[in-house]
This record gives structure tokens, sequence and C-alpha cells, in this order.
């Protein structure tokens, strides 16, 4: 039985139709992109349109909205938006006490010119990612903080958040107790371990190409002038105790939402304390106009345009799933497979296809776990390396995608920052070529499939005592 007939959600134009909506989507954006408008909220009209061409495309009505629902109702995407919301508010604090004012302080104490501002951003995100084995809230954490301090000393302010982002699938990529990383063992049936030595090499490459980058620009660029519009004043810094107490809980594995809330909470205390916030500070409500301002209610509504357009982009991706577009990659990439080769390629270009997909590195490797795992066993490619492959696709191309939520997070918690700059092109989509650690990331990871570097074969002892796993679990 053919793939398209398995599949419960049936397209006019087959398979291939569940593309449409997503170009149709990406279509918009890029277009937005181009005229310097791509925000979260001009991203709306783009994925319903979507999503209506999709609905003419489906052979039942009743069936493509099922797929949208059970997309939407994913618990990953209630995991998201809670964090979002709460870093919303955490970046609010920060600001309206003082921190950024602090570090500025602080930088221009020391001499720190705007050029090296991306370097700094770069190992102070890798540190914290490769501390906590998160991507998502390494970017929570850091950007309320680096960010508005890089900007006010006149930082390159796409660089910045370049910086940021791939400081932070270094860890994603790289730690012990990434997700991704565990996922890329076991998924194999290797150890973290043996996948965590066996990826250092891409990495460190990586990574010293990304530093070099950082230097010359530190070492070209002229040093831009601090901004006029930021009183540095050291008051604020004790405020950093919040940020300081994230980064322990998240260190010691408490969840980046439990670690924001308590942080947040704890924050809000110290604030009130030192005088820095008042009560009216954090809520504030109008009884003329009816309205409710204040540091949570402002905090969350700067991730509106982002939630909103996630939770529609997840129901666009609940039709990928029922429509069976998945599985037909997988058949279609498996069948381009003739040699290890071969085969590696397929699993990087299809981890990255999917990838570009669902922006959902971690739920695609589970995904694609079993099938990466037989075709390499197939080829007797050694188990960790199976897993390096499929991290490396993993871990890079969403870290670009201007509609990825690695991307419209930063964007969403540093808007206030930039309201009244002027800033022109300072977009999802005009980000896409400075997030330089992804990009070389994912460039060192394709060289090393084509070329065969780092490519390991099993023993076969180990492919006899995989080949029995397999098949009692076919």
């Amino acid at each position: 039985m053919s793939i398209q007939s398995e599949a419960r959600l049936q397209m006019r134009g087959g398979i291939l139709a569940l593309f449409v909506p997503f170009l149709v989507m990406l279509a918009g954006i890029l277009i937005l992109g181009a005229k310097g408008l791509a925000l979260p909220e001009a991203f709306w009209p783009m994925v319903l349109l979507g999503l209506f061409v999709g609905l003419l495309l489906a052979r039942s009505r009743d069936e493509y909205v099922q797929a949208l629902i059970a997309g939407i109702a994913s618990p990953m995407l209630a995991v998201i938006l809670l964090a979002w919301f709460l870093a919303g508010v955490f970046g609010t604090m920060l600001n309206q006490t003082g921190v950024i004012e602090g570090l500025v302080w602080v930088a221009t104490s020391i001499g720190l010119t705007a050029a090296w501002v991306p370097l700094v951003t770069f190992l102070a995100s890798s540190i914290l990612s490769l501390s906590t084995g998160t991507s998502v809230g390494t970017i929570l954490a850091v950007t309320p903080i680096l960010f508005p301090a890089g900007f006010a000393i006149g930082a390159d302010p796409l660089l910045v958040v370049g910086a940021i982002i791939g400081g932070a699938f270094v860890g994603d990529n790289l730690a012990p107790v990434s997700d991704t990383t565990i996922v890329s063992a076991y998924s194999q049936g290797t150890t973290v371990p043996k996948v965590v030595r066996s990826r250092l090499k891409y990495a460190a490459v990586a990574g010293a190409v990304t530093i070099g980058f950082y230097i010359v620009v530190g070492f070209v660029s002229a040093s831009v002038s601090e901004r006029g519009d930021v009183d540095a004043s050291p008051d604020g810094l004790v405020m950093l105790l919040a940020p300081a107490l994230l980064i322990v809980l998240m260190v010691r594995g408490w969840h980046f939402v439990a670690s924001l809330l308590m942080s947040t909470a704890v924050g809000i205390v110290i604030g009130l304390v030192t005088g820095l916030l008042g009560f009216p500070d954090l809520l504030t409500v109008d009884e003329a106009s009816f309205t409710a301002s204040g540091i949570v209610v402002d905090g969350m509504f700067g991730f509106v345009g982002v939630a909103v357009f996630t939770i529609f982009l997840m129901g666009m991706i609940g039709t990928f799933e029922a429509g069976g577009l998945i599985d037909w990659l997988v058949s279609r990439s498996q069948q381009r497979a003739s040699t290890a080769r071969g085969a590696e390629i397929s699993m990087y270009t299809l981890a990255l296809g999917v990838n570009a997909l669902t922006t959902a590195g971690t739920p695609t490797m589970v995904m694609l776990g079993p099938y990466v795992r037989r075709l390499g066993h197939h080829f007797r490619i050694a188990p960790w390396r199976r897993g390096n492959v499929l991290d490396g696709a993993s871990t890079t191309i969403i870290g670009f995608l201007p509609y990825s939520i690695a991307v419209l997070i930063p964007f969403a918690l540093v808007r206030e920052t930039v309201a009244d700059a002027g800033l022109s092109n300072f977009d999802p989509v005009h980000l896409v070529p400075y997030v330089v650690y992804c990009w070389v990331l994912m460039l060192v990871f394709l060289f090393a499939v084509v070329s065969g570097w780092g490519r390991e074969e099993m023993t076969d002892a180990e492919w006899d005592a995989e080949a029995d796993e397999l098949s009692r679990t076919t």
C-alpha cells in the first residue's frame, strides 16, 4: 500500500500538495522581508493564507481541520507559549529596573567597544548553553540582558542577535544534558559520552571559525560611540541576582519554565525591596480607558505576535503529519541511497528538509531516528556517526530560518528596546546570514557527509548485535 493511501489526510494533487500551503506562507514572509516589514504580526495573514490554500486542496475539510487541531494541541506548543510569556515578563522587569544601564556602565568603565560586543555575546551564550543544554532556554535567559546592553553601546543589532542564537546552539549540539544530544545517542543505540566525544571535532571547527569571524569584526569595525539615550548608572546591577538565579537553577536541572517563574518572582521582590520597582510598576489599570499595563501585562503582550503565528504554524505542521508528508520524504530519501556516502547525504538532507518544515529539532530527530538507524545499519555506519549527522542537521538550520522559534524569540524580547531607534532591516529575514555559527556548523557537517570525514564503520560484532536488536523491534 502506498504512503499516500495510508495517510489519513488526502490532498488534491497528491502528497506534494502538502507543500503548497507552506510555500505560500514562506513566499509571503520573504516578500515582507524584502520590504523590511517582516514583523511577527505581519506573518499572521501569510500563515492563514497558506492554511486557506490547504483547505481548498484537502479532499476532506473535516480531516483537514482535525489535522490543524492536532498540531495546535501539541504539548510542546504549550510549553513554548508558557516559557515565552514568562520570558517577556522577566525581560520587561530587567529593563524597567535599570539592569541594562548598569551593564552599560560596566562596559564603558572597562572600555568595551561596540565592535567586540558580538564576540563577548557569543562566548557568554555558548557557556550558558553548554551548561544547560537548551538553546531556547539560553535565548530566553540572555537576550533581555546582552542585547539591550550591546545595543546601548552601539553594537550592530543583527550581529548581536546572531551571536546569541549561534551561542545557544553550541550547547544544544554539544552539551551532554541537551535533549538533542540525548535523542541522537539513544535513537541510534549508542551512548551520550560516545556521541559527544565523536562530535567535538565538528563543533571545534565551527566554533573556531565563528570566533575568528567575530575577532575580525572586532578589529576591522570602526568603534561606534555610545548611544546618547542611555543614562549609564550602576544602580540596577543588584537586579543581576535574578538572571544569576535563573542560570543557577537551569544548570541544576530545573526546567526553564520553572526557572523563569522562580527568577521572575525573586527579581520582583528584589526590585520592590530596593525601590527600583513600585507596586504601580507591576500593575496599573486605567479606569477611563479600561486598559491594564505594567510589567506583567506589557511583558506578555510583547510575545502575542510570535505566539499567534506559532499556534497557526503548528497547525500547518499537523497537516504535514496527518498527510504522511514526513513518511513520503523518508521513502524518497531512502531510494537515493546506494552507498554509505549516499546514505549519509540522504540522512542529512532529509533531516535538514524536515527541520525546515517543522522548525523543531528534537521532535524531528525522534521522527527520523528509526529511519536513520536502519539505513545507517544497512551500510555499517557507526551509531555515533549516525547520531552526529542527525544532530548536525537538527541544531543548525532552525537557527536562522526567519519563521523559526529560535529566531522569533529574540525579536519579540527586544522589540521595546529598538522601538524608537528607527532601525531599517532589523527583522527575522535580514537576520538569516548573521547567525554565523549555525551556518558554519551546517556546512561543516555537509563537508563531513560528502567527503567522509569522521565516518566510522561498525565492527562485525557490533553489526550483528544491532541486527539482532533491530529484528526484534521490526
